[in-house]
């Protein structure tokens, strides 16, 4: 009796786990990953001459995570393309193949990863204001571009959602979320306090942003920011040296925060009174 190779049976694998694209136009490259309810596949559109994104949904019947992708038109959500379904009844929706790594690849100084972190709360807030709740929103679900764009992926556990689905991933996922309560928009806020929480952690403790993601993770929905919008105007004055709201400062740190922001006019200032007294003891000689 023949037995296959380890290498022989992976092939196969790999053959049985491509989808058959045959009557579309895609041609798959190679698989990248997985999302909610999904595999993601890289293929070349051969209408367009292209690369795109091609998620193919694991469940036949579903349809509501293309369709509230396609509904949120921003540059911070990937844009759907197009949309069938496969020889063996699988649907599939193509979309842009963002050319980045995940937000928990971004190696870049603290203040440029808080300004990608804004561009995912003003997605957010868009998608909110649609009525969508993202509901697994992390690091890994958020794709850094070549020059800083930020876009929010993976929306199935929107769509789950809409069914009383719960689901999230465990360190970002909100605790009614995870008691399996109903979520809504401030659960995804306690989401984004955890990806800030651990997009700082690389720095030395800051009492602000420390205080910004306590509350944004606060235990009851009620004591976190009203809005993603607002989430993103609170990192806006911490990037402003500005007071933020979630921390009463001491004179101490008020004292710290103005030199940290007007520094070089401070050091200016300072140079020339120590100018000007030299001068003095010069001239009294």
């Amino acid at each position: 009796m023949n037995y296959l190779s380890d290498h022989a049976l992976a092939r196969l694998r790999q053959i049985v786990d491509v989808p058959d694209t045959t009557g579309t136009r895609y041609r798959i490259v190679e698989k990248i990953g997985r999302g909610g309810m999904g595999a993601v596949y890289k293929a070349e559109d051969t209408a367009l001459g292209r690369m795109i994104a091609l998620k193919v949904l694991d469940d036949a019947e579903e349809t509501d995570e293309a369709r509230i992708m396609a509904a949120l038109e921003h540059p911070g959500i990937v844009p759907v393309h197009d949309a069938g379904r496969l020889p063996d009844g699988r649907l599939f929706y193509a979309m842009k193949l963002v050319d980045g790594a995940p937000f928990s690849e971004f190696h870049a100084p603290l203040a440029d990863r808080l300004r990608v972190f804004q561009k995912i709360c003003e997605a957010v807030a868009f998608a909110h204001s649609r009525g969508i709740v993202h509901g697994d929103l992390k690091p890994e679900n958020i794709m850094v571009g070549a020059f800083g764009e930020a876009l929010v992926l993976d929306w199935g556990v929107a769509a789950l959602a809409r069914r009383g689905s719960i689901a999230g991933t465990r360190g970002f996922v909100a605790p009614e979320q995870a008691a399996g309560a109903a979520m809504d928009t401030r659960s995804d806020i306690f989401s984004l306090g955890a990806i800030l929480r651990e997009i700082s952690s690389r720095e030395p403790a800051r009492t602000a942003l420390t205080a910004i993601c306590a509350k944004a993770m606060a235990q009851r929905p009620e004591d976190r920011y009203a809005s993603a919008l607002d989430l993103n105007t609170e990192v806006a004055r911490y990037l402003d040296g500005q007071p933020v709201r979630a921390h009463r400062e001491t004179l101490l740190e008020r004292a710290g925060r103005l030199f940290a922001r007007h520094y070089m006019w401070i050091l200016l200032i300072a140079a020339y009174l120590v100018m000007r007294m030299l001068l003095l003891l010069f001239l009294h000689r």
